[in-house]
């Protein structure tokens, strides 16, 4: 195609996109114009101020937010877990929301850089008359410098979009979190309670003893001493309580929770997931290597064209650009360099999610062995403290004996206890890197 061809086509080009200023001004038209989805990976959405995954990918060209659309909650639908998640995600603040949106506004935007570009040309000559004019401007050859742009537009939206999967998923860890805090403290409160109705009336075996002759006063000591400790730990769980507690009631705005009795886990999420670290490498990865793309094609020559609409029309080709130095090779092996830590970084994530995956899958069977024991352990404890009882009321056992057999009942529990919600909490982080604590389609 022959350069006078080529501006013919500019000129007619440019005479079609002159028909949409209109009346209304210079940019009036064009403001009429409808997003299109000409930027692979990222369709424009039928409503732009919807800031979610699905405004931000209508179409299947992003293997990466269609990776998270498919992903389903571990949370059963309905249940108190369900029931904090909603409460949470609708109190977000919107920030990764608004990046998103950000990102999307600016892929659509570079999606039709391919474009000519319209502007006012105003020129005084020597003799003091104006000339004004419309000029259009379209870049012929770029080195591939404006698809790079494009490039980089879409993976920024991935980016974004994964920030955005992270920050929900993160947000319901945190929510969840302090419900399982409200709960074990709770269930504490609540056993050290019950302990000090047995206590309570062991000490009144105690008192009515040393009236007896049968006990000592220091026997009483004991007692009243352990009593106690075990008022200061209930206030204790008591108080740990309500701090969880206010502090989700300032996470979901003050929401109408159920009361959860004891932690009972959450359901692991499916196989072969990609964790939203490696998802999120792999997009920054894209994105960088478009950005040292587009870094190259500036560094080398441009051929445009232009033509001025006016009192005298003209048309001309211009070869501008950056100029090649001696420096400029390094340049180019720097940037390919970037391209290639941009990959190497995708493979660190990886192996860091694998030995993070192998680490939680580890510690969670050893937690669940661990529980298993304790539970036993609690059942052997409690039936030795009924028997130890039953014989220091029937004056065969000394009242030190009985509390060596009950702080060791407490201690059973409590490890019981923790073991419980310690398991809840795994689940709940391996659900969270898996960026499945959330629908993806409901972001």
């Amino acid at each position: 195609m022959t350069v006078r061809t080529q501006l013919s086509i500019l000129i007619g080009a440019a005479m079609c996109l002159s028909a949409c200023v209109g009346s209304s001004g210079m940019l009036g038209g064009l403001s009429d114009i409808k997003p299109v989805a000409a930027l692979k990976g990222v369709g424009a959405a039928s409503d732009s101020t919807t800031p979610s995954l699905t405004a931000a990918n209508t179409d299947t060209n992003s293997p990466i937010i269609s990776d998270l659309l498919a992903r389903r909650s571990v949370l059963r639908d309905g249940s108190a877990y369900d029931q904090v998640a909603d409460a949470v995600l609708s109190t977000s603040s919107g920030v990764a929301e608004a990046e998103l949106r950000a990102s999307k506004m600016r892929a659509v935007a570079r999606s039709k850089n391919w474009l000519p570009t319209i502007g006012p040309s105003i020129s005084l000559d020597a003799l003091g008359q104006v000339a004004a004019g419309l000029l259009v401007d379209m870049t012929l050859y770029d080195n591939g410098k404006r698809r790079a742009e494009r490039a980089f537009a879409a993976a920024d939206v991935e980016v974004s979009a994964v920030a955005l999967s992270q920050d929900m998923n993160d947000r319901l860890y945190e929510g969840l979190t302090l419900y399982f805090t409200i709960s074990e403290a709770r269930e504490k409160a609540g056993m050290a309670e019950r302990g000090l109705g047995r206590m309570h009336e062991f000490n009144r075996v105690v008192t009515e003893r040393v009236k007896g002759g049968a006990s000592s006063l220091s026997d009483q000591r004991v007692v009243r001493s352990i009593i106690s400790e075990m008022e200061h730990e209930a206030r204790t769980h008591r108080e740990a309580e309500d701090s969880a507690r206010a502090e989700l009631a300032a996470l979901t705005g003050g929401a109408s929770l159920p009361v959860l009795d004891q932690a009972t886990g959450v359901a692991l999420p499916p196989s072969g997931l990609t964790s939203l670290d490696v998802l999120r490498s792999e997009a920054e990865a894209k994105r960088a290597v478009a950005e040292a793309q587009a870094e190259r094609a500036a560094m080398l020559p441009t051929l445009s064209a232009s033509t001025l609409l006016g009192q005298g029309n003209s048309s001309s080709v211009d070869y501008a650009g950056a100029g090649l130095g001696l420096g400029t090779s390094a340049e180019m092996e720097a940037s390919r360099a970037r391209e290639a830590a941009a990959t190497a970084a995708i493979d660190k994530a990886r192996e860091t999610a694998a030995r993070r995956d192998a680490r939680l899958t580890s510690h969670l069977t050893a937690l669940h062995r661990q529980e298993r024991d304790a539970a036993d352990l609690v059942q052997q404890t409690r039936a030795n403290y009924r028997i130890f009882q039953d014989q220091f009321e029937a004056g065969q056992k000394s009242v030190m004996d009985v509390l060596n057999v009950y702080e060791q009942m407490i201690r059973e529990e409590l490890k019981h206890i923790d073991l419980k919600y310690e398991i809840a909490l795994i689940e709940l982080e391996i659900a969270r890197v898996n960026g499945a604590l959330t629908d993806g389609a409901s972001i």
